[in-house]
């Protein structure tokens, strides 16, 4: 027999309760949710610029009724009359005079323009940081593009597609200028290497003790996918984005965020409930958890689901690009963690 595929001495399987003694595991345990829940973006972003745009507006109309001023206002000329020595003199004494009143009416004229300029330096500056302010709540691949609620929420709610931190800014951009949800998993299906990549990529920074055996399996989902095992990926994916909802989040914000009763109660997602980087990172998270009950006969769907990904195995839920929404969906709730376990 060949020594390489023969009888192999392999190390015994280490098996763990649900916490090994002494092990802190960490969770973000919230049972009145308060954490999670913020007023929506476009909210806090009037709340925040509304104040000024009065302001920021006086400033144009008052820098163009300027412009418009010194291109029509009547300069005096200083003309020497051909008349003797002291006519001459009073008359160049008298048009200084004029011009000294125009400098001074152009001075007091300027004063609220000028004013105005030194404010909207301030008020510039004040806005350039709000927008600043207002990019960082995205992650890198979005930061860019700054994409309004409006424009995310059918991505995240209506058809699950994870957007936190994967995919990458090209086909972030491309998914959110697509013209309906078709075309939108066709880009998926057909990017799904660079996908791939762009989430080798994110798991390639997860740091927190805690992810590490979390990072490894999102990884193995990873190879899996590349080697061509698209079924084995899936399944994979979908126990781990359960295991790691189980470990670390407290039973009733794991509830509030997967209960998905929109088929029966048309009860949606809503984004304005949460802090914005909760909202985009479990909008997906939700929609997977789509009730599925093959006792009642429902029929398995086509698009990624946790339930009939354990309960509906079949060619029509089990396929490459489900397996990519499986591991976008891993890699963002990994990265979610990576950014809120406490360390």
């Amino acid at each position: 027999m060949n020594e390489e595929w023969g009888p192999q001495e392999e190390e015994p399987e280490e098996h763990e309760d649900e916490a090994a003694e002494g092990e802190n595991i960490p969770w973000i345990d919230m049972p009145d949710l308060s954490d999670f829940y913020s007023a929506s973006l476009p909210s806090v972003h009037e709340s925040l610029v509304n104040p000024l745009t009065s302001y920021y507006e006086q400033y144009n109309d008052l820098s163009r009724i300027l412009t418009e001023a010194i291109r029509t206002w009547p300069v005096p000329r200083v003309v020497i009359p051909d008349l003797g020595l002291t006519a001459a003199m009073e008359s160049i004494h008298s048009q200084f005079a004029d011009l000294t009143r125009f400098n001074d009416a152009i001075r007091q004229a300027l004063q609220p323009y000028t004013a105005a300029a030194f404010q909207a330096a301030r008020w510039q500056n004040l806005f350039s940081s709000i927008t600043e302010a207002a990019r960082s709540i995205y992650p890198e691949n979005l930061r860019e593009l700054a994409p309004s609620l409006d424009e995310l929420e059918p991505l995240l709610v209506d058809e699950g597609i994870p957007l936190m931190w994967v995919p990458g800014p090209g086909t972030a951009r491309d998914l959110l200028a697509a013209p309906d949800a078709a075309a939108r998993r066709r880009l998926i299906g057909q990017r799904w290497k660079g996908v791939t990549n762009d989430c080798e990529g994110i798991l390639d920074e997860i740091r927190h003790p805690a992810l590490k055996d979390a990072r490894g399996f999102a990884l193995d989902v990873v190879s899996a996918l590349r080697d061509g095992h698209t079924s084995a990926a899936q399944a994979l994916a979908a126990n781990l984005l359960d295991s790691l909802l189980q470990r670390h989040f407290s039973k009733a914000l794991r509830i509030k965020l997967t209960k998905n009763d929109f088929k029966e109660k048309g009860i949606r997602f809503e984004l304005d409930a949460y802090k914005f980087k909760v909202a985009c990172t479990f909008a997906p998270v939700w929609y997977a958890h789509a009730r599925y009950y093959p006792a009642d006969g429902d029929p398995i769907p086509r698009t990624f689901g946790r339930h009939p990904s354990a309960h509906g195995v079949s060619r029509l839920q089990y396929s490459r690009i489900n397996t990519i929404y499986a591991l976008m969906l891993v890699t963002t709730v990994v990265k979610f963690f990576d950014t809120e376990l406490p360390r």
